[in-house]
């Protein structure tokens, strides 16, 4: 069956970026090894993330695909903004649990890239099926978070923990 997986790295304090989508504080990060993430994503068929996350990817790395792990998979990014699709980049204005239940349909694994308005719906729905938590040694104090609030608890299972360079990289599987 297929999996939605949350694979990204966040602050000590849960924070994605700064208030101003920064995440330098991130990619400047030492020692991080050149192959790190290359198992998870490239099993990875299909993201799902949001307009900003794309658009600063886009323009960070705009010749570089977004998953080099796997050069294929599609991204459907959510907006409001009407644009025009590409290739392999879907711009939609669905529902993010409506589309993550369509994809889940499909062969392959998503990826959910992004914070708390990505992330939380799908929790909340009991939808994601693995998290890749990456733990950077900084606390950012402000900033978009990863985490939104939710009606009620969700449990999930630890099932590794090692490092990652200066990461500690947290996975854990959802109980059913």
């Amino acid at each position: 069956m297929n999996k939605i997986i949350f694979y990204g790295a966040t602050s000590l304090d849960g924070y994605l970026a700064t208030p101003e989508d920064n995440i330098d504080w991130l990619t400047q990060l030492p020692d991080i090894p050149a192959d790190a993430g290359v198992q998870v994503l490239s099993k990875m068929t299909s993201a799902i993330m949001g307009r900003v996350t794309y658009d600063f990817v886009a323009k960070m790395a705009p010749d570089v695909p977004f998953n080099p792990a796997n050069p294929r998979m599609h991204n459907y990014v959510l907006t409001r903004e009407n644009r025009q699709n590409l290739p392999l980049t879907t711009f939609t204005d669905n529902d993010v649990v409506t589309l993550a239940r369509q994809l889940k349909r499909a062969d392959g694994n998503i990826w959910i890239v992004g914070g708390s308005s990505i992330l939380t719906p799908l929790l909340a729905a009991d939808l994601v099926d693995e998290l890749y938590l990456q733990l950077a040694p900084i606390v950012l104090g402000q900033g978009k978070r990863l985490w939104g609030e939710l009606a009620a608890p969700h449990q999930f299972t630890l099932m590794q923990a090692h490092t990652l360079g200066p990461l500690a990289e947290l996975v854990y599987q959802r109980r059913n």
